[in-house]
This record gives structure tokens, sequence and C-alpha cells, in this order.
């Protein structure tokens, strides 16, 4: 509902401050349009903050509870944004180089290879598949040495992936690396079997030494909250225990049956 309203709030802010006279002076009454909205969503005035600043000009147009301290919520990219526009430049792209150490021989390189991370936010599945088939592409087939993982472009001090929300494990509370494979997360999906009363677990990308239930049972209970019914421990990252309760084998919102995001 919120979403609704603030998309419906604009072009009516908009509406509202062109209809109106010009003023010199900034204006802290909403137009009547917007009130008129407010109320239909039954959401007092005073739940809304607005600024609208012309940027030709130095004055406000419309300052309606300016000063009062709002949760940023996605305002925040705002920030964000501008600094990377202001450091970085509008044509800055990331780069993920790649160095070896040795000679290539046959499609073998008998020596050490090297990526060297930048920061790239979003370096996924599909990016680093690409980067792969790239040096394939290059004659390397084969390694005879180590890949090794330079990311000492950020030094990022430790941090509570927890202490915003008391939720660790969400992909947004991640923090900054300079290899962030994935956004460090991983996808995984159900895909349900009900002729053997069962859901085939997908996790992608795979990981070395990480061991997880290739399958969960099915059974008709609700599938409203399937996560906590799933009741995945990741207390032991390396060895997921099997989950104790299950979604019905019909259910689209948990057991789905999109096609595994697989690399193509």
């Amino acid at each position: 509902m919120r979403l609704r309203l603030f998309t419906h709030v604009l072009p009516l802010l908009w509406l509202g401050l062109c209809a109106g006279p010009v003023h010199s002076q900034a204006t802290h009454e909403l137009p009547a349009v917007v009130q008129a909205a407010m109320k239909a969503a039954r959401l007092p005035t005073d739940a809304l903050s607005v600024v609208v600043w012309p940027v030709q000009t130095s004055t406000a147009r419309l300052q309606h509870q300016a000063a009062v301290a709002r949760n940023p919520a996605s305002l925040m990219k705002l920030v964000t944004t501008t600094a990377a526009l202001d450091l970085l430049g509008p044509a800055f792209t990331w780069r993920t180089p790649v160095f070896i150490e040795g000679q290539v021989n046959d499609g073998v390189l008998k020596g050490n290879l090297y990526l060297q991370g930048s920061g790239d936010p979003r370096l996924g599945v599909e990016q680093l598949w690409l980067l792969m088939r790239r040096i394939q592409a290059l004659g390397i087939r084969h390694i005879q040495g180590d890949i090794v993982l330079d990311r000492s472009v950020l030094s990022v001090p430790a941090q509570d992936p927890g202490g915003f929300d008391g939720e660790p494990l969400r992909p947004y509370n991640a923090a900054p690396d300079a290899l962030l494979i994935n956004f460090k997360s991983l996808l995984i999906q159900f895909v349900p079997d009900p002729a053997h009363k069962l859901a085939r677990v997908h996790i992608e990308p795979p990981l070395a030494g990480v061991k997880w239930p290739a399958t969960v049972p099915l059974n008709n209970t609700d599938c409203s909250d399937y996560r906590g019914g799933l009741k995945a421990d990741f207390q032991q990252p390396l060895n997921i225990p099997c989950v104790k309760d299950r979604c019905r084998p019909d259910s689209s919102r948990c057991c789905r049956t999109n096609r595994p995001h697989w690399p193509r």
C-alpha cells in the first residue's frame, strides 16, 4: 500500500505545484490533491515528509516536515550514488584483472593464476563463468599451480552482519569485499517430485566441502511460511542439517518448478 501511495503522491505533488501560484518562499502546505490522496489512504499528513527543490533555484518550492527524522530506507541509495559519481565518475566500470605467473604450453599453465578483485559488486555466477571462458579462450585449459584470489584492494573492518536488523544471513547485510562473488549468497531451489513424495534441493553455486540434503520430504501442510518450516540450521556452515517440516507438492509458493539457475 505504501508503494502504491508513493507512486500516486509523486505525480499529484507535481500537478499540485504546477497548478498553484509561484512563491518566492517555500510553502509548507501540501497541495489539496495530495491531502485528498492521504485522506483516502487513511494516513495522516504528518506521516509524510516532502521536499521539492528545483535544480535551477536556491529556494525550495515545498517543504513539508522537512526537518522530521525519518527512516531513510532506499533513499540512502542517493547518498552512495552521489558519492560514487563524485569519486569514480559516470563512465567508471568495475574490472577484475587476471594475471599469470609462468609459461603456457599446449594449453597448460605451469604456474599460478591470479584473480585481482577490485570490489565489483555485480560479479555474479554468470560473470565469473564468462571470465573463466575468456581465460580458456586465451589458451589456458589446465593450471598446474594455484589460483590465487587477491582481495587486498579493500580493507574492511570487522562488522556484525546482524547488527542492522538481526538478520545476519540476508544478502543485503553482506559486508563489502574486493571479490564479492554472487553477493555472498546461495540460490536454493526446491523442485518437487510428487511421485516420490520429496523435493530435490538444487544449490547454486555448489561449494566444495559443504554438505546439504539432496532432498526434503513433502507433505500436505500449509506452505505460507515454508522458510520457517524448513528449519535449516546454518550453525554448522559445512554441514547443513536436513530440515524438519515440508510443504505440499502442488504448492507454487515454496516448491517452485523453475529451472535451476545454472551457468550457460
